[in-house]
């Protein structure tokens, strides 16, 4: 009787795995190849209902197979959120929803030719899963400093020990230490905030008001307070709330509404590592999308 050593099953297990996957995505490139002939016919008006109907079934077909994959192959998913779950509680579903498009993404693209398939899905399930994962804890990083915050983190603490807990930061030490620019680690460790438009300002020794207050022209007539008002109070109640942070960031700083001085395109991307044409279009959308409620208030 031949006996099995320590782990044989499992690496059994893993090889039927792997030929199973291979041959999924052997029958895939194989019906993904009969659907651009059958197309081809369709979109030259050489099809007849046979041929149509044929085309019909192998995109139901291609569907149900890419949806088997996915299945399979979950467990990249899975294994990959698990790391997060833990420091962003509430959000695995939300984690899962994004690598699920990054494995989708991954099964689309894989040719067998490239290697195993979980090689080639990490890149894909890794970049959505982040981004998803900035979105929900850390809003105000670009993507690319939020893939830095890690070793930005541990060079952080790496300072900390060597200088004491109560050292102040020094961002070009800690920047050499995690091999980044002095501007991605400032942007990490002191990551730009943005006030609600509403919320009060001033210190002890000052008026408290608001940014809508604020924004009042004390020299316009009563009918254009009066159409101001209606327009900002348009922005604030329909208009605002439906820019993301980084627009109500960049709109903040470059119109002063948070009671600083106004910024420029430059300084602003600067702050959220942009380029000054990126942060242009980044105003260009959110003034896109205040329009609308601004415009019927009017």
């Amino acid at each position: 009787m031949k006996i099995l050593q320590p782990g044989g099953d499992k690496r059994s297990a893993a090889d039927r795995f792997h030929a199973h996957n291979d041959a999924l995505f052997g029958r895939r490139k194989e019906l993904q190849a009969r659907i651009a002939s059958l197309r081809a016919l369709v979109d030259a008006d050489k099809s007849d209902v046979t041929s149509e109907a044929a085309l019909r079934c192998a995109e139901r077909e291609l569907d149900d197979l890419t949806y088997e994959i996915m299945t399979a192959n979950y467990g990249l998913v899975r294994r990959y959120v698990a790391t997060f779950t833990s420091r962003s509680t509430g959000h695995s579903e939300d984690f899962e929803s994004a690598g699920k498009v990054g494995l989708l993404w991954a099964i689309s693209s894989y040719d067998p030719d490239r290697g195993p398939f979980a090689s080639w899905a990490f890149k894909p399930i890794q970049r959505e899963v982040l981004r998803a994962v900035r979105d929900a804890d850390h809003p105000n990083l670009n993507l690319g400093d939020f893939e830095k915050r890690p070793i930005i983190l541990a060079a952080k603490q790496a300072f900390l020990e060597e200088f004491g807990a109560d050292a102040v930061l020094d961002h070009v030490d800690i920047a050499r230490r995690a091999g980044v620019t002095t501007a991605q680690a400032r942007r990490v460790l002191d990551p730009p905030r943005l006030d609600s438009l509403q919320a009060s300002v001033g210190s002890q020794n000052e008026d408290i008001i608001s940014l809508e207050e604020r924004l009042a022209d004390l020299s316009m007539s009563l009918e254009d307070e009066v159409l101001l008002s209606s327009q900002l109070r348009a922005m604030i109640d329909l208009g605002w709330p439906t820019l993301d942070v980084r627009e109500r960031y960049v709109l903040t700083r470059r119109f002063g509404l948070d009671d600083m001085p106004e910024q420029s395109l430059r300084v602003i991307g600067e702050q959220i590592g942009l380029s000054r044409e990126g942060v242009r279009q980044i105003q260009q959308k959110a003034l896109a999308k205040l329009s609308g409620p601004i415009a019927n208030a009017s």
